[in-house]
């Protein structure tokens, strides 16, 4: 194996076999821990998603849009 780096993805590090099919990336620990956190940031929202309470929450908000009972965000901004 060999590590070839792609000059197109700014310096993107991957491993390739014998036959130069990419096998792994090698990532910075930077970036390596921002995709962790994407990840868990998409878990939680997955999570939530599933929930009784965001169904319930969702369901509330359409109640209000069907029965109009909504502001425009710039007035509601000016009230902040």
């Amino acid at each position: 194996m060999t590590v070839e780096t792609n000059s197109r993805l700014s310096g993107e590090q991957y491993i390739v076999d014998e036959k130069g099919n990419p096998t792994a990336v090698i990532l910075s620990i930077e970036d390596f821990r921002s995709m962790l956190g994407e990840i868990e940031d998409y878990r939680e929202l997955k999570n939530l998603s599933q929930s009784a309470e965001f169904a319930r929450l969702i369901r509330n908000g359409l109640d209000d849009v069907r029965l109009n009972r909504v502001d425009h965000w710039k007035d509601v901004w000016d009230d902040l």
